[in-house]
């Protein structure tokens, strides 16, 4: 789904997914219901070192403020976490590309991904840390900010929600912070595909005890949380199987050199006779030695049969899929595809169009690579074998 950069932070752009700007208004109205209003200032007037007058936060405006300001710090609070894991990461060398806050939290995402369990360990207890400091930093405030009803719930809500988030996030299960802690920890004796494949069955094991606990409690957004962590525990397990695979494998060693293409004024009828007698269904569209985009028979859907004499690819090709150099690695290479949902990232070196890598070329090189026998103590997960 689509993001949306809103800015930069110690240089690291911060995206909004669209699934958040759909979900932080209902958080806010869930948050401002009346039911849910009162658990929150019963939990502040737990807390705070004065009692909250509960009938000012009840009246007018009041809950929808409180619900609006809320539903806005808590997803600060998660942006914080995600600069503490980025923060730590930066300092051991490791670049973050992006952090992107949706509707299960955020994502910092990393160029490389640490494989020294000490690095991981640090980096995974960062978020919650930072989490734990936020809510300390809210609870002092509220021993010296003014008695004013809305903004002592506000806060005093904002202190409970980040240790929450912190003690959350450090549950033994992928995509969660303690998943990554459960496999730094597994990896000091061990190697680290194994370990990663011994904290998802963890993870998967976590994630049914949810959903049932969800069921039970008829709680469905806990229920759909259940549903992502089992989800993204396997997939967790399998990239890293694919990356220790990949480990020392080239661009250049599985990339196609002999790639047929099209110009961008090829019309969609030649275009389609290429398909017929090539066997290939999609094309770079060069100009100049420069790829411009990738034009598929999905692209051509559109056009009715009377016009395909007169539209050109260029007037129906996608936009053009990421690069990589030669002696890049080949799992970058499948991440950069992965990226962007697409099908093939193109191969340059110099300035110059060389090749691509295609899902087929990967497919390839993992059954001969599986072929080969596991390496380095691997056991393919579920899927792989």
């Amino acid at each position: 789904m689509k993001n949306f950069e809103i800015g930069r932070i110690t240089g690291i752009p911060i995206r909004l997914n669209v699934t958040l700007v759909v979900f932080l208004p209902l958080l806010a109205w869930l948050i401002s219901r009346e039911a849910q209003l009162a658990f929150y200032v019963g939990l502040v007037d737990s807390i705070a070192p004065r009692a909250v007058d509960v009938a000012a936060v009840q009246s007018g405006t009041a809950p929808l403020i409180v619900g609006v300001a809320t539903a806005v710090g808590l997803f600060i609070g998660v942006l914080l976490h995600e600069l503490g894991h980025s923060w730590t990461a930066r300092r051991y060398g490791i670049t973050i590309s992006s952090i992107t806050l949706w509707i299960f939290g955020g994502m910092a995402r990393m160029e490389d991904l640490p494989e020294d369990w000490n690095v991981e360990l640090y980096v995974a207890l960062a978020g919650p840390a930072m989490s734990v400091l936020v809510s300390a930093a809210c609870y002092a405030s509220l021993f010296v900010l003014p008695a004013q009803p809305v903004v002592v719930v506000v806060v005093g809500s904002l202190a409970v929600i980040n240790v929450t988030l912190a003690v959350f996030n450090l549950v033994p299960a992928f995509p969660m912070d303690g998943g990554r802690v459960l496999r730094a920890l597994l990896a000091r004796s061990r190697p680290y595909a194994e370990a990663t494949r011994t904290a998802a069955m963890v993870g998967k094991f976590v994630a049914v005890l949810m959903a049932i606990f969800a069921v039970l409690a008829f709680a469905p957004i806990l229920l759909l949380v259940a549903m992502f962590v089992y989800i993204a525990a396997g997939a967790e397990s399998r990239a890293t199987v694919l990356r220790e695979l990949l480990k020392g494998v080239t661009v250049r060693e599985l990339m196609s050199t002999d790639v047929r293409t099209v110009t961008p004024e090829t019309t969609v009828a030649e275009f389609l006779d290429r398909v017929l007698t090539e066997r290939t269904s999609a094309y770079p569209v060069m100009e100049r030695g420069t790829v411009t985009g990738v034009v598929t028979l999905g692209s051509i859907r559109s056009v009715p049969d009377a016009d395909r004499e007169s539209t050109t690819v260029a007037d129906v090709m996608g936009s053009s899929p990421p690069t990589v150099a030669p002696d890049d690695d080949a799992f970058d290479a499948l991440s950069a595809m992965s990226s962007t949902s697409g099908d093939r990232v193109l191969v340059v070196e110099n300035g110059r169009f060389v090749g691509q890598l295609t899902t087929n070329d990967f497919m390839t090189a993992i059954e001969v690579l599986q072929g080969l026998g596991p390496r380095r103590g691997m056991e393919m997960p579920d899927g792989y074998a």
